[in-house]
Protein backbone atom coordinates (compact mmCIF):
# COMPACT_ATOMS: atom_id res chain seq x y z
CA UNK A 1 0.00 0.00 0.00
CA UNK A 2 1.46 3.03 -1.55
CA UNK A 3 1.79 5.52 2.04
CA UNK A 4 1.01 9.60 1.06
CA UNK A 5 3.11 11.82 2.62
CA UNK A 6 1.63 15.02 2.57
CA UNK A 7 4.03 18.52 2.71
CA UNK A 8 2.03 21.65 4.43
CA UNK A 9 3.46 24.03 1.73
CA UNK A 10 0.56 26.26 0.99
CA UNK A 11 -0.92 27.41 -2.76
CA UNK A 12 0.38 30.48 -3.36
CA UNK A 13 -2.72 32.89 -2.64
CA UNK A 14 -4.74 34.23 -6.21
CA UNK A 15 -6.77 32.63 -8.51
CA UNK A 16 -7.73 29.07 -8.12
CA UNK A 17 -7.95 27.99 -12.07
CA UNK A 18 -9.67 24.97 -13.71
CA UNK A 19 -7.64 24.94 -16.71
CA UNK A 20 -8.71 23.88 -20.13
CA UNK A 21 -8.36 24.87 -23.39
CA UNK A 22 -9.33 23.36 -26.57
CA UNK A 23 -8.16 22.75 -30.11
CA UNK A 24 -8.91 24.44 -32.67
CA UNK A 25 -11.28 22.28 -34.80
CA UNK A 26 -14.07 20.82 -32.55
CA UNK A 27 -13.35 17.23 -34.28
CA UNK A 28 -9.75 16.64 -32.30
CA UNK A 29 -8.31 16.88 -29.00
CA UNK A 30 -5.04 16.26 -30.08
CA UNK A 31 -1.90 18.88 -29.02
CA UNK A 32 -1.00 21.71 -31.31
CA UNK A 33 2.24 23.31 -32.06
CA UNK A 34 1.06 26.74 -32.65
CA UNK A 35 0.30 29.32 -30.43
CA UNK A 36 -2.49 32.06 -29.35
CA UNK A 37 -3.10 35.40 -30.13
CA UNK A 38 -5.80 37.07 -28.30
CA UNK A 39 -5.65 40.70 -29.59
CA UNK A 40 -8.71 43.15 -29.66
CA UNK A 41 -10.36 46.77 -27.94
CA UNK A 42 -9.53 46.85 -24.34
CA UNK A 43 -10.92 50.03 -22.44
CA UNK A 44 -8.46 50.96 -19.97
CA UNK A 45 -5.62 53.20 -18.89
CA UNK A 46 -2.64 52.62 -21.11
CA UNK A 47 -0.21 50.20 -18.94
CA UNK A 48 -3.24 48.06 -17.21
CA UNK A 49 -1.67 44.42 -17.33
CA UNK A 50 -3.86 41.88 -18.70
CA UNK A 51 -2.95 38.82 -17.95
CA UNK A 52 -3.88 34.42 -19.08
CA UNK A 53 -3.35 31.63 -16.23
CA UNK A 54 -3.73 28.16 -15.88
CA UNK A 55 -3.57 25.03 -14.36
CA UNK A 56 -1.56 22.20 -16.25
CA UNK A 57 -0.77 18.76 -15.07
CA UNK A 58 -0.78 20.52 -11.08
CA UNK A 59 1.18 23.60 -12.31
CA UNK A 60 0.21 27.36 -12.75
CA UNK A 61 1.32 28.86 -15.97
CA UNK A 62 0.73 32.75 -16.36
CA UNK A 63 1.24 35.09 -19.44
CA UNK A 64 0.60 38.69 -19.71
CA UNK A 65 0.80 41.92 -21.97
CA UNK A 66 -0.13 45.99 -21.58
CA UNK A 67 -3.09 47.45 -23.08
CA UNK A 68 -1.66 50.67 -24.99
CA UNK A 69 -4.40 52.83 -26.80
CA UNK A 70 -6.82 51.06 -25.45
CA UNK A 71 -5.92 47.93 -27.87
CA UNK A 72 -4.37 44.71 -26.32
CA UNK A 73 -2.77 41.48 -28.11
CA UNK A 74 -1.10 38.52 -25.71
CA UNK A 75 0.44 35.83 -27.65
CA UNK A 76 1.07 32.69 -26.51
CA UNK A 77 1.06 28.53 -26.36
CA UNK A 78 -0.79 26.34 -24.61
CA UNK A 79 -0.10 22.50 -24.18
CA UNK A 80 -3.57 21.68 -25.23
CA UNK A 81 -6.84 23.34 -24.87
CA UNK A 82 -7.32 24.71 -21.61
CA UNK A 83 -9.59 26.32 -19.34
CA UNK A 84 -7.91 29.56 -18.69
CA UNK A 85 -8.70 32.86 -16.49
CA UNK A 86 -8.29 36.35 -18.15
CA UNK A 87 -7.50 38.80 -15.42
CA UNK A 88 -6.43 42.39 -15.25
CA UNK A 89 -4.26 44.68 -12.77
CA UNK A 90 -6.90 47.61 -12.46
CA UNK A 91 -9.38 45.31 -10.41
CA UNK A 92 -10.40 41.41 -9.00
CA UNK A 93 -12.66 41.23 -12.38
CA UNK A 94 -11.91 37.56 -14.14
CA UNK A 95 -12.95 36.69 -17.59
CA UNK A 96 -12.80 32.57 -17.92
CA UNK A 97 -12.34 31.27 -21.13
CA UNK A 98 -12.17 27.54 -22.67
CA UNK A 99 -9.24 27.81 -24.96
CA UNK A 100 -7.13 26.47 -28.28
CA UNK A 101 -4.40 27.57 -29.79
CA UNK A 102 -6.20 29.99 -32.00
CA UNK A 103 -6.36 33.31 -32.81
CA UNK A 104 -9.72 35.08 -30.02
CA UNK A 105 -11.04 38.07 -30.47
CA UNK A 106 -11.56 40.36 -26.86
CA UNK A 107 -13.35 43.32 -26.37
CA UNK A 108 -14.46 45.25 -23.32
CA UNK A 109 -14.03 47.40 -20.78
CA UNK A 110 -11.93 47.05 -17.89
CA UNK A 111 -14.38 48.55 -15.22
CA UNK A 112 -16.87 45.42 -16.48
CA UNK A 113 -13.67 43.04 -16.91
CA UNK A 114 -16.37 40.02 -16.42
CA UNK A 115 -18.85 40.87 -19.60
CA UNK A 116 -15.92 41.06 -22.02
CA UNK A 117 -17.24 39.76 -25.07
CA UNK A 118 -14.34 37.02 -26.87
CA UNK A 119 -15.10 35.60 -30.15
CA UNK A 120 -12.84 32.92 -31.90
CA UNK A 121 -12.85 30.41 -29.43
CA UNK A 122 -14.39 27.57 -30.88
CA UNK A 123 -15.12 25.14 -27.92
CA UNK A 124 -15.67 27.70 -25.44
CA UNK A 125 -18.97 28.19 -27.46
CA UNK A 126 -19.75 24.60 -27.22
CA UNK A 127 -18.97 24.20 -23.00
CA UNK A 128 -20.89 27.64 -22.90
CA UNK A 129 -23.89 26.33 -24.68
CA UNK A 130 -23.80 23.07 -22.45
CA UNK A 131 -23.78 25.17 -19.37
CA UNK A 132 -26.57 27.31 -20.36
CA UNK A 133 -28.74 24.31 -20.81
CA UNK A 134 -27.49 23.08 -17.44
CA UNK A 135 -28.18 26.43 -15.62
CA UNK A 136 -31.98 25.82 -17.29
CA UNK A 137 -32.33 22.57 -16.15
CA UNK A 138 -31.42 23.94 -12.09
CA UNK A 139 -33.75 26.46 -12.31
CA UNK A 140 -36.70 24.67 -12.83
CA UNK A 141 -34.94 22.56 -9.99
CA UNK A 142 -34.97 24.89 -7.76
CA UNK A 143 -38.50 26.43 -8.76
CA UNK A 144 -39.59 22.51 -7.62
CA UNK A 145 -38.32 22.42 -4.42
CA UNK A 146 -40.05 25.61 -3.51
CA UNK A 147 -43.23 24.50 -5.19
CA UNK A 148 -43.52 21.26 -3.35
CA UNK A 149 -41.86 22.42 -0.14
CA UNK A 150 -38.93 19.64 -0.85
CA UNK A 151 -36.02 19.29 1.47
CA UNK A 152 -32.97 20.02 -1.04
CA UNK A 153 -31.03 17.64 1.13
CA UNK A 154 -33.78 14.74 0.63
CA UNK A 155 -31.57 12.71 -2.30
CA UNK A 156 -34.79 10.55 -3.06
CA UNK A 157 -37.65 12.76 -3.32
CA UNK A 158 -38.89 12.91 -7.14
CA UNK A 159 -37.61 16.52 -7.44
CA UNK A 160 -34.05 15.96 -7.16
CA UNK A 161 -34.12 12.27 -8.71
CA UNK A 162 -36.18 14.15 -12.10
CA UNK A 163 -33.46 16.94 -12.13
CA UNK A 164 -30.63 14.19 -11.84
CA UNK A 165 -32.58 12.59 -14.66
CA UNK A 166 -32.35 15.65 -17.10
CA UNK A 167 -28.72 16.49 -15.96
CA UNK A 168 -27.56 12.83 -16.98
CA UNK A 169 -29.38 12.75 -19.90
CA UNK A 170 -28.36 16.57 -21.17
CA UNK A 171 -24.38 15.02 -20.71
CA UNK A 172 -24.73 12.19 -22.20
CA UNK A 173 -26.29 13.51 -25.40
CA UNK A 174 -23.70 16.28 -25.36
CA UNK A 175 -20.71 13.88 -24.63
CA UNK A 176 -22.06 11.32 -27.60
CA UNK A 177 -22.75 14.44 -29.82
CA UNK A 178 -19.12 16.05 -29.61
CA UNK A 179 -17.56 12.76 -28.54
CA UNK A 180 -13.76 14.45 -29.90
CA UNK A 181 -14.31 17.81 -27.66
CA UNK A 182 -12.10 19.42 -24.42
CA UNK A 183 -15.74 20.94 -23.73
CA UNK A 184 -17.33 17.13 -23.98
CA UNK A 185 -14.94 15.99 -20.91
CA UNK A 186 -15.44 19.44 -19.14
CA UNK A 187 -19.38 18.76 -19.35
CA UNK A 188 -18.39 15.03 -17.65
CA UNK A 189 -16.38 17.19 -14.61
CA UNK A 190 -19.12 19.44 -14.31
CA UNK A 191 -21.97 17.51 -13.77
CA UNK A 192 -20.44 14.13 -12.59
CA UNK A 193 -17.60 14.42 -11.08
CA UNK A 194 -18.33 17.69 -9.05
CA UNK A 195 -21.14 14.92 -7.11
CA UNK A 196 -18.79 12.24 -7.25
CA UNK A 197 -20.68 10.35 -9.48
CA UNK A 198 -18.77 7.76 -10.63
CA UNK A 199 -20.67 5.25 -12.35
CA UNK A 200 -22.52 7.73 -14.53
CA UNK A 201 -19.09 9.23 -15.14
CA UNK A 202 -18.10 6.47 -16.33
CA UNK A 203 -20.76 5.90 -18.53
CA UNK A 204 -20.25 9.30 -20.51
CA UNK A 205 -16.33 8.60 -20.29
CA UNK A 206 -16.91 5.18 -22.30
CA UNK A 207 -17.78 8.04 -25.30
CA UNK A 208 -14.90 9.95 -25.77
CA UNK A 209 -12.96 9.20 -28.60
CA UNK A 210 -9.64 7.89 -27.81
CA UNK A 211 -7.83 10.86 -29.51
CA UNK A 212 -9.95 12.96 -26.33
CA UNK A 213 -9.21 10.10 -23.45
CA UNK A 214 -5.58 11.27 -23.96
CA UNK A 215 -6.43 14.99 -23.16
CA UNK A 216 -5.81 16.62 -19.43
CA UNK A 217 -9.35 16.63 -18.32
CA UNK A 218 -10.34 13.13 -19.67
CA UNK A 219 -7.15 11.53 -17.74
CA UNK A 220 -8.34 13.65 -14.63
CA UNK A 221 -11.87 12.15 -15.42
CA UNK A 222 -10.02 8.62 -15.72
CA UNK A 223 -8.03 8.73 -12.93
CA UNK A 224 -11.11 9.80 -10.65
CA UNK A 225 -13.35 6.78 -11.63
CA UNK A 226 -10.04 4.80 -10.92
CA UNK A 227 -9.42 5.91 -7.35
CA UNK A 228 -13.21 5.93 -6.70
CA UNK A 229 -13.35 2.24 -7.21
CA UNK A 230 -10.52 1.70 -5.20
CA UNK A 231 -12.39 3.62 -2.00
CA UNK A 232 -14.96 1.18 -2.33
CA UNK A 233 -16.67 -1.26 0.42
CA UNK A 234 -13.89 -4.05 1.31
CA UNK A 235 -11.10 -2.31 0.04
CA UNK A 236 -7.95 -1.06 1.99
CA UNK A 237 -7.56 2.70 3.11
CA UNK A 238 -4.84 4.44 2.01
CA UNK A 239 -2.28 5.35 4.40
CA UNK A 240 -1.64 8.81 4.71
CA UNK A 241 0.07 11.07 7.38
CA UNK A 242 -0.45 14.38 7.82
CA UNK A 243 -0.28 16.81 11.45
CA UNK A 244 -3.11 17.57 13.50
CA UNK A 245 -4.51 20.99 15.11
CA UNK A 246 -1.46 21.05 17.70
CA UNK A 247 1.33 19.69 15.16
CA UNK A 248 1.40 16.64 16.32
CA UNK A 249 1.73 14.03 13.11
CA UNK A 250 -1.15 11.63 12.66
CA UNK A 251 -0.28 8.46 10.50
CA UNK A 252 -3.68 5.95 9.65
CA UNK A 253 -1.41 3.38 9.76
CA UNK A 254 -0.59 4.00 13.79
CA UNK A 255 -4.22 3.42 14.35
CA UNK A 256 -4.68 -0.52 13.04
CA UNK A 257 -7.47 -1.42 15.76
CA UNK A 258 -9.35 0.72 16.23
CA UNK A 259 -12.51 1.88 13.71
CA UNK A 260 -12.36 5.22 11.97
CA UNK A 261 -14.96 7.79 10.89
CA UNK A 262 -13.09 9.69 8.69
CA UNK A 263 -14.73 12.80 7.46
CA UNK A 264 -13.62 15.59 4.74
CA UNK A 265 -14.72 19.10 4.95
CA UNK A 266 -13.77 22.81 4.50
CA UNK A 267 -14.75 25.83 6.54
CA UNK A 268 -16.82 27.16 3.19
CA UNK A 269 -18.75 23.82 3.10
CA UNK A 270 -22.22 24.78 4.46
CA UNK A 271 -23.38 21.38 4.26
CA UNK A 272 -19.95 19.81 6.14
CA UNK A 273 -20.58 22.35 8.63
CA UNK A 274 -24.32 21.52 9.20
CA UNK A 275 -23.47 18.17 10.04
CA UNK A 276 -20.82 18.96 12.45
CA UNK A 277 -24.28 19.18 15.31
CA UNK A 278 -24.73 15.52 14.35
CA UNK A 279 -20.71 14.23 14.49
CA UNK A 280 -20.63 15.93 17.89
CA UNK A 281 -23.88 13.90 19.23
CA UNK A 282 -22.03 10.73 17.81
CA UNK A 283 -18.53 10.91 18.76
CA UNK A 284 -20.16 11.72 22.53
CA UNK A 285 -22.29 8.75 22.12
CA UNK A 286 -19.63 6.36 21.25
CA UNK A 287 -16.53 7.92 23.01
CA UNK A 288 -15.80 4.90 24.68
CA UNK A 289 -16.36 2.35 22.29
CA UNK A 290 -13.04 1.17 20.23
CA UNK A 291 -13.70 4.07 17.56
CA UNK A 292 -11.60 7.20 16.61
CA UNK A 293 -13.52 10.25 14.92
CA UNK A 294 -10.97 12.40 12.12
CA UNK A 295 -12.15 15.12 10.30
CA UNK A 296 -9.66 16.15 7.43
CA UNK A 297 -10.01 19.72 6.41
CA UNK A 298 -9.84 20.45 2.61
CA UNK A 299 -8.84 24.54 3.87
CA UNK A 300 -6.56 26.35 2.05
CA UNK A 301 -6.96 29.04 4.42
CA UNK A 302 -4.92 27.40 7.64
CA UNK A 303 -6.75 31.00 9.63
CA UNK A 304 -10.53 30.25 8.44
CA UNK A 305 -10.03 26.60 9.72
CA UNK A 306 -9.24 27.05 12.84
CA UNK A 307 -11.66 29.16 13.02
CA UNK A 308 -14.30 27.10 12.01
CA UNK A 309 -13.16 24.20 13.92
CA UNK A 310 -13.52 26.45 17.05
CA UNK A 311 -16.71 28.06 16.40
CA UNK A 312 -18.20 24.57 15.73
CA UNK A 313 -16.81 22.59 18.74
CA UNK A 314 -14.68 20.13 17.12
CA UNK A 315 -12.91 18.23 20.04
CA UNK A 316 -11.86 15.28 18.04
CA UNK A 317 -8.54 14.59 15.91
CA UNK A 318 -8.68 17.64 13.73
CA UNK A 319 -5.99 17.57 10.43
CA UNK A 320 -6.12 20.03 7.76
CA UNK A 321 -4.61 19.24 3.94
CA UNK A 322 -3.69 22.49 2.58
CA UNK A 323 -3.35 21.17 -0.80
CA UNK A 324 -6.99 20.64 -0.59
CA UNK A 325 -9.17 19.30 -3.23
CA UNK A 326 -5.65 18.86 -5.88
CA UNK A 327 -3.54 17.07 -3.55
CA UNK A 328 -2.72 13.44 -3.54
CA UNK A 329 -4.91 12.89 -0.07
CA UNK A 330 -8.00 13.64 -2.34
CA UNK A 331 -6.74 12.32 -5.06
CA UNK A 332 -6.20 8.74 -3.24
CA UNK A 333 -9.65 9.02 -1.49
CA UNK A 334 -11.03 10.23 -4.89
CA UNK A 335 -12.84 12.80 -2.90
CA UNK A 336 -13.84 15.42 -5.81
CA UNK A 337 -16.72 17.36 -3.92
CA UNK A 338 -17.51 18.20 0.10
CA UNK A 339 -18.88 17.18 2.13
CA UNK A 340 -17.25 13.33 1.82
CA UNK A 341 -16.45 10.24 4.58
CA UNK A 342 -15.95 7.11 5.47
CA UNK A 343 -15.90 4.49 7.98
CA UNK A 344 -12.44 1.83 8.44
CA UNK A 345 -12.81 -1.12 10.63
CA UNK A 346 -10.23 -2.31 12.78
CA UNK A 347 -7.58 -3.80 9.50
CA UNK A 348 -7.86 -0.56 8.05
CA UNK A 349 -10.60 -1.89 5.58
CA UNK A 350 -13.62 0.02 4.59
CA UNK A 351 -17.03 -0.53 5.76
CA UNK A 352 -18.92 2.49 4.89
CA UNK A 353 -18.68 5.31 2.47
CA UNK A 354 -20.10 8.80 2.10
CA UNK A 355 -23.19 8.20 5.03
CA UNK A 356 -24.86 11.69 6.26
CA UNK A 357 -27.65 12.12 8.78
CA UNK A 358 -30.28 9.23 10.15
CA UNK A 359 -28.42 6.53 7.88
CA UNK A 360 -24.88 7.72 9.69
CA UNK A 361 -26.61 7.18 12.71
CA UNK A 362 -28.21 4.04 12.13
CA UNK A 363 -24.96 2.23 10.27
CA UNK A 364 -22.85 3.58 13.73
CA UNK A 365 -25.58 1.92 15.95
CA UNK A 366 -25.61 -1.10 14.15
CA UNK A 367 -21.92 -1.34 13.92
CA UNK A 368 -22.02 -1.16 17.95
CA UNK A 369 -24.40 -3.38 18.55
CA UNK A 370 -23.13 -5.99 16.39
CA UNK A 371 -19.79 -5.90 18.30
CA UNK A 372 -20.20 -5.99 21.73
Amino acid sequence: MKNITLKTTRIIPGLIICCSILVFALTTTAFRTGGYVIEGEMIAPNGTKVSLSYEYSGKRFADSALVKDNRILLKGSLPEALQCTLSNSVNQQLKIVLLGNETINLRGNVAKFYYSEVSGAKEDVLFNTFNKKKLAITGEYRDQLKATSTDFYDRNSRVYLDFHRKIDSLTLSFVKEYPNAAAASLAIISSHMNSTDVLRAEACYTHLSESAKRSYYAKRIKAFIDASKGIAVGKQAPDFALRDINGKKFDLKDYRGKYLFIDFWASWCKPCREEHPLLRQLNTVYQDKNIVFVSISMDTNEKNWRQAVADDGLSWVQLNDPLALKGPLAEAYSVMALPSNLILDPKGKILATKLRGQPLSDFMQNLFKTNN
